[in-house]
């Protein structure tokens, strides 16, 4: 028997329906609002869910179905193994014809489906049990309907590790993921739907967000980081040479991804950490008072060097192509072949190094205080108070990318690290803030316009919002 939304949580009569979100992509810019839905339950993820499936040519499992898919999850998420919370990813795979459309060409490290000897049921119990040996990480369960439309447990999926690396920005290209679709256990009371890397939607309690925000790659927060990310490119084209650079139109958005993708991993591992965490990006130190005042600066050197072997690695690799191997040519000079080889291993160096400086940074924040970064992204110091004591006069929560959607935004709501954020913000109108909560919301707060604005709900991993949202009426 399904739960009725009276035996669910609580009873709401308020029910949001019937929306349509346009998504208008102009040159990788998404211009649609952000949507949030208040007092909703895992039906409603699954309607939206279904709607989203449909939409794109799927012919998805019944509402039935997907309902008890997602509060099974759910329910599965309240719980605990050997004190541990439970997460796990499951796939939605019709066992009848698991790999239906197989690329041509079947690399060595891509998914394949291992059936159990037995189906188990799709239960909290199992799921509870399975979330221990089968981590999201690296696995997934591939789920089905029997013959009688019950939902069951039928095989384990491998090699999901290379889509988690890509999903959290380790990597620069990512694997296919089985299934129709797949289910993910975030957290207690969290979880969330995906087409591979686009979004469906995401349950977090009571509350279904269908949209994440693109601070990064437009709006205020993202012409406040450009700032820094034009001074970068500029570095790396001088190092490099006009001529080089030139080579391909690629560079400047290229450089702009990596110098952004480095600050999203920085907060993705403090996600990660469960204990929550703030990085503040500014070059004023009037009213911050650092506990440990510690000058670091490998991140920015580590991203410089990264970029310039990748130019030059690529420009190696285009001249050995276009006038060697294209022309057929006998032999390739062995100058040219060891410098392309040489760069190749530079650059898979520093960008390791990268990594390493990323998870330095991330460790900073398990102390109490913000991380104070400058606009390089130097570390200045870790542990750090706000000391700005007033309030801003104007602060509003923006709806929106472009922040031209607002409401006001009541400071009562938030706590201690949110609102000296805030304040340093309103006294620092170049400054910018990330703010991670402990059950893994990220927030961005800059000042725009005179108004302090703060984001909800940001996007800092490699995914997609889905182009059309329509739920369906209750």
């Amino acid at each position: 028997m399904l739960l009725t939304k009276n035996l669910f949580l609580f009873y709401s009569r308020k029910r949001y329906c019937s929306i349509a979100v346009p998504d208008v992509d102009l040159h990788g810019v998404s211009w649609g609002y952000y949507i949030i839905m208040p007092r909703s339950f895992p039906e409603d993820l699954a309607n939206h869910v279904h709607s989203q499936l449909v939409a794109r040519k799927e012919h998805p499992p019944s509402l039935r179905v997907l309902t008890r898919l997602f509060e099974t999850l759910y329910f599965a998420s309240l719980k605990r193994e050997e004190n541990q919370p439970i997460s796990c990813r499951v796939a939605f795979i019709i066992r009848k014809r698991p790999d239906p459309h197989p690329p041509r060409r079947i690399v060595a490290d891509r998914w394949q489906y291992f059936p159990l000897a037995h189906d188990l049921p799709f239960n909290v119990r199992n799921l509870v049990k399975l979330s221990t040996a089968v981590d999201p990480w690296g696995s997934t369960l591939a789920v089905d309907t029997d013959s009688h439309g019950k939902l069951r447990i039928w095989g384990l999926i491998d090699q999901s590790v290379h889509y988690s690396t890509y999903i959290v920005k380790e990597v620069s290209s990512g694997a296919e993921m089985p299934g129709m679709f797949q289910a993910v256990i975030h957290g207690t009371g969290e979880i969330a739907a995906y087409k591979t890397y686009v979004l469906l939607g995401n349950l977090k309690q009571d509350t279904l967000v269908v949209r994440q925000q693109r601070v990064f790659q437009s709006g205020p927060v993202h012409s406040k980081l450009m700032l820094s990310i034009r001074d970068f490119q500029q570095r790396v084209r001088r190092k490099v040479g006009s001529a080089l650079y030139n080579e391909r139109g690629h560079w400047d958005q290229s450089l702009e991804e990596m110098w952004i993708s480095a600050l999203c991993r920085v907060l993705i591992s403090i996600q990660r950490y469960h204990h929550g965490g703030t990085v503040l990006i500014s070059d004023v130190g009037s009213g911050l008072n650092p506990k440990y005042s510690l000058q670091y600066g490998r991140l920015a050197d580590a991203l410089f060097r990264a970029a310039v072997h990748s130019i030059e690695n690529t420009s190696y690799k285009d001249e050995i192509i276009e006038e060697y191997l294209d022309t057929e040519a006998d032999d390739i000079p062995v100058d040219l072949y060891w410098d392309e080889a040489a760069s190749g291993d530079e650059m898979e160096d520093t960008n390791d190094e990268v990594t390493g400086c990323v998870r330095f940074l991330a460790s900073l924040s398990r102390t109490d205080g913000l991380i104070w970064l400058d606009s390089k992204l130097q570390l200045k110091a870790f542990g750090v108070e706000v000391t700005v004591r007033d309030d801003p006069t104007r602060a509003f929560l923006a709806r929106n990318t472009q922040a031209t959607k607002t409401r006001n935004l009541d400071l009562n709501h938030f706590g201690t690290r949110h609102r000296s954020v805030l304040r340093y913000c309103a006294a620092n109108p170049k400054s910018v803030g990330f703010v991670v909560s402990q059950d893994g919301d990220v927030r961005a707060i800059t000042q725009f316009d005179n108004r302090v604005l703060l984001w909800d709900n940001v996007r800092i991993q490699s995914l997609r919002n889905a182009r059309t949202i329509t739920a369906v009426s209750a």
